[in-house]
């Protein structure tokens, strides 16, 4: 199943850690570059970021908490820019 997902981008919430982080990786395993968010737990998402780039794929940390609507909102533009930063310009 190795680059399935090549030229794909992945949004995974609460990926620092737990189920989270196994998605996140899995996927990164598959061929697709992710960008994941955190509530609190900063280092591990850098953690997480760290494995995914040190394997080849791109990888992006949002702090963002979606069960709230703005912050939500900031997680799916910040993926957007990372995943597509000539189409979406950083604010």
């Amino acid at each position: 199943m190795a680059n399935r997902l090549e030229g794909k981008v992945a949004a995974v919430t609460g990926g620092d850690q737990g189920i989270g982080r196994a998605i996140v990786e899995r996927l990164a395993a598959e061929g697709a570059d992710v960008a994941l968010c955190y509530r609190a737990n900063k280092a591990g998402a850098d953690e997480v970021v760290a494995v995914v780039q040190k394997n080849g794929r791109k990888a992006a940390a949002f702090q963002s908490d979606v069960s709230k609507v703005g912050e939500g909102a900031r997680f799916r533009r910040g993926c957007r820019q990372a995943a597509w930063p000539n189409r979406y310009p950083r604010e």
